[in-house]
């Protein structure tokens, strides 16, 4: 699976790699010709090692420039390792899709120890609100000390949500950090729920909600507009 782009690269970025990859004549190569030297050495699978660890130079390329925890960065201009921690303590809600949200956050060292000679567990609260601010529902998840990120369901499309780290020591809650609001789109279908009556609109819809085994994958926004429709269905068989 190709996960980056060698046409996105920078020409510095290209004789980069290629002298790291040991590719002839890779200083005197037109962007072109590098490119295709490196798609041609990156389809060959000749088990090469780097530092014990084997497989294609493809996957040399790959892992080095998308594994952040790698002690074998590939050095590339303005490419540095992440830190394995930050001095500050805060939490960050991002939208993948209408349904989940990523969440990932930090400790400083000194909240980090606090909580651990406390025994503290934690908690990530995620907190549904309408449009006025007012909380709505809540659900909590229980994570640990070495957990810095999470996926969390976004069950309703057009609310307001915010995620919160929480301790409990002895049963007793203290909100460590808390995210700003992410706001989600109401969808169309939910206020034209007459539109998925069309046969050909249902199965565009529907079809993407289904594994390859034939798994139905479920879907809040889905089953509310099936609901809407039957309940009206119902209520017209009833007059």
């Amino acid at each position: 699976m190709v996960l980056i782009s060698i046409d996105s690269l920078s020409d510095t970025e290209l004789r980069n790699i290629a002298q790291q990859e040991d590719l002839e004549d890779w200083d005197t190569l037109s962007r072109e010709e590098l490119i295709e030297g490196l798609e041609h050495l990156y389809d060959e699978d000749d088990d090469r090692t780097l530092d014990g660890i084997t497989g294609s130079s493809k996957k040399k390329f790959v892992n080095t420039l998308t594994d952040v925890q790698s002690d074998n960065v590939l050095s590339l201009p303005g490419v540095e390792s992440l830190p394995e921690s930050y001095n500050d303590t805060s939490i960050h809600l991002i939208l993948k899709d209408f349904n989940w949200a990523y969440v990932f956050w930090s400790l400083s060292p000194q909240q980090f120890s606090e909580l651990e000679e406390s025994g503290a567990s934690l908690i990530l609260r995620n907190t549904r609100l309408s449009a006025d601010d007012r909380k709505v529902a809540e659900y909590d998840i229980d994570v640990s000390l070495s957990d810095t990120s999470w996926t969390v369901e976004l069950p309703y499309p057009g609310f307001k949500y915010k995620v919160s780290l929480v301790s409990v020591v002895d049963e007793k809650e203290s909100v460590i950090c808390t995210s700003t609001c992410l706001e989600t789109t109401q969808s169309w279908f939910s206020t034209h729920p007459e539109e998925l009556e069309k046969d050909s609109v249902f199965r565009a819809v529907f079809s993407s909600l289904i594994m390859m085994d034939g798994t139905v994958i479920p879907n809040r926004q889905l089953i509310d507009i099936v609901e809407m429709l039957n309940k009206g269905q119902s209520q017209e068989a009833d007059a």
